[in-house]
């Protein structure tokens, strides 16, 4: 009788630690999550921002040609 008293609150024990596993895993997979979003939204910002980039350096050369034409 002793021994399945043990063997159930050796069976707790382990549940227990599984389940602040599982809550460790769920924070941590939380806060990736809102990392990725992060990201994901930095990524936008800074692809609009290149092409914004891109889209006044190919104005400054089209300028730049046409001087070059006028002279």
């Amino acid at each position: 009788m002793s021994n399945i008293k043990e063997q159930i609150s050796n069976i707790k024990v382990l549940v227990q630690d599984m389940k602040e596993t599982l809550d460790k895993i769920r924070e941590e997979n939380s806060l990736l999550r809102e990392q990725q979003s992060s990201l994901v939204s930095e990524r936008a910002n800074l692809i609009k921002k290149n092409e914004y980039a891109k889209e006044q350096i190919e104005a400054i050369i089209e300028r730049l040609r046409n001087l070059e034409e006028y002279e």
